[in-house]
């Protein structure tokens, strides 16, 4: 089975950070189960990143427990890149999509 690597751009990195202290301050230990779905829902993404095409070269990702987090990455040969983590009730970025 192929494996691909994954790149978290600082962009998502610190989104992820964010949405985990938020977590965290409304329970702690939330914010702790936020990252390890999140990082569940990378290993899946590096094992068999091919979901949905939205917008272009993007695409999403879920993360179970968390279903209103969108996951937002493009694949490039063996690498997938991580551009955005955020909840489905922001603004999308234009370039990303919905």
């Amino acid at each position: 089975m192929r494996t691909f690597t994954l790149v978290l751009r600082d962009e998502a990195q610190e989104e992820v950070e964010a949405i985990a202290d938020w977590y965290d301050a409304q329970s702690p230990g939330l914010g702790l189960r936020f990252s390890e779905e999140l990082e569940m829902a990378l290993k899946q993404l590096r094992r068999n990143p091919h979901h949905q095409v939205r917008k272009g070269v993007y695409r999403y990702a879920y993360i179970t427990g968390f279903p209103h987090y969108r996951v937002v990455y493009a694949i490039d040969g063996e690498t997938i890149t991580v551009y955005q983590v955020r909840h489905t009730s922001r603004k999308p970025h234009p370039k990303y999509g919905p």
